[in-house]
């Protein structure tokens, strides 16, 4: 199998997401959650300037490394808006500057001290601890039997399952082909998990339970 066609599956599981997110997007505008419409599609757009990138020969690691730090701190803002106990939104800016410091060092530290994993993975335990801290919110709460009409809560899901997989595949990434059909199969698995809970959030989700 081409592993060309994979990234494209991914491609079109962003777009298929991105347009969702439109159509519903009055059930979800006066909530956090509104700024997922503009995320979806800057995604989708990236992955297609990357793409053209690749095809026509230009470097682009630096491109999708900048966007990767972007995507933490749009989720560590998510979170910060969405959590309400002191202590969580303490975390969250404990978590975005911790995040902050391993992506500026893994720039000016030589690849041979450590590699720019250790931030996506420090990035990927802090957004894991955060979901698991919404999922406390929501089952301490009224909204608990209601859970499957918000979207934070599929949001969460998916970023919950997604990562989970992410962390221990950035720690083997150096033993592993970059290429290797095997490691990308596991990541169009781990974006079909993602995009799919992005969607089912989308269908399902009812406006007024929106209201963060």
């Amino acid at each position: 199998m081409n592993t060309d066609n994979l990234y494209n599956i991914v491609n079109v599981l962003e777009f298929i997401a991105a347009i969702a997110a439109t159509v519903y997007f009055n059930k979800y505008k006066h909530s956090s959650e509104k700024h997922f419409l503009y995320f979806l599609w800057l995604t989708f757009i990236i992955e297609i300037i990357g793409v053209i990138c690749i095809y026509n020969g230009i470097a682009v690691e630096w491109f999708y490394q900048i966007f990767m730090i972007i995507s933490f701190l749009f989720y560590f803002y998510w979170y910060h808006n969405i959590l309400r106990k002191r202590i969580f939104r303490k975390t969250v800016y404990l978590v975005s500057g911790l995040f902050i410091i391993l992506s500026i060092l893994a720039y000016i530290l030589p690849e041979s001290f450590g590699n720019r994993a250790y931030a996506f993975i420090a990035g990927s335990i802090g957004l894991l601890v955060l979901t698991m801290f919404h999922f406390y919110q929501l089952l301490n709460s009224d909204e608990v039997l209601i859970v499957k009409y918000k979207l934070s809560f599929w949001i969460s899901i998916g970023l919950l399952l997604f990562y989970l997989g992410m962390v221990p595949l950035a720690q083997l990434s150096k033993y592993l082909n970059t290429g290797a059909l095997s490691r990308m199969i596991i990541l169009l698995s781990l974006n079909c998990i993602l995009y799919g809970c992005y969607i089912i959030g989308f269908l399902w989700t009812k406006k007024k339970y929106n209201h963060f």
